[in-house]
């Protein structure tokens, strides 16, 4: 199986064209548009089945609930949107969640979720509650534990092909990167390595740092455009061979 692998391509900003590729699934880890928009461009870009995981700028300018289904509701039959659901393709098992992170990363929950919470756009352009307020670092640490039980639960699960996650956050500080210091990068990877060693694959975004290695038995890859102008090493023909 030829997987192709996306995220933060940004077509807000910058559109992007695909190059002419012969793939079997393409599997899109977020941040691909605002809102609805990267699944349309997704419909009308792609023939192969897509895997596509909310990033946090989908949910710009929306509500982090609303938005997710006002992707489900504007996805084509081969679009994919799911958020802590898994979903089986040939003998590859894909779970799939934004893992939003809880804070906890950089070892003091309180004082980066004070930082991350001033300083991030997310808790200025996404609503949440049925009154449509602000985000707050407190909602995104529920959706944090969700995603976590719905993976753990899943991984305890037997399955005869491969598992492949599927987030839009980094699972660990190791792929992440080093753009962001201090309690800000708290809010761009979490601490999941007893997660990531259960499974085969797990693509992630988030970073605007695209890697491919192993660590705990698991390849861990992410393929990042980022923002105009910037240099994530990312690769157009990104493709992931699964046997």
């Amino acid at each position: 199986m030829q997987i192709l692998l996306y995220s933060d391509l940004h077509v807000e900003f910058t559109p992007f064209h695909p190059p002419e590729m012969v793939a079997d699934l393409v599997v899109l880890a977020g941040d691909i548009s605002l809102q609805s928009r990267g699944v349309l461009w997704a419909n009308e870009t792609f023939k192969a089945p897509v895997v596509y995981c909310a990033g946090n700028h989908e949910c710009y300018k929306g509500h982090i609930d609303r938005t997710i289904e006002k992707m489900r509701a504007a996805a084509a039959p081969h679009v994919h949107v799911l958020e802590n659901e898994s979903w089986v393709f040939g003998n590859v098992r894909f779970l799939v969640g934004t893992a939003w992170t809880d804070f906890s990363a950089t070892g003091d929950t309180v004082a980066a979720s004070v930082t991350c919470g001033r300083v991030m756009n997310d808790f200025k352009m996404i609503r949440a509650d049925s009154n449509y307020r602000r985000l707050r670092p407190a909602d995104l640490v529920a959706k944090n534990h969700a995603t976590r039980e719905f993976l753990s639960q899943e991984l305890s699960r037997p399955f005869t092909g491969k598992t492949f996650v599927v987030t839009h956050h980094a699972p660990m500080a190791e792929v992440a990167g080093d753009e962001q210091d201090g309690h800000v990068s708290a809010a761009y990877y979490n601490r999941w390595h007893s997660l990531v060693e259960r499974a085969d694959y797990w693509a992630f975004g988030h970073t605007h740092l695209s890697v491919d290695t192993v660590l705990g038995g698991c390849r861990l890859l992410s393929n990042q455009r980022g923002y105009p102008g910037e240099d994530c090493g990312f690769d157009p023909f990104k493709l992931i061979e699964i046997n």
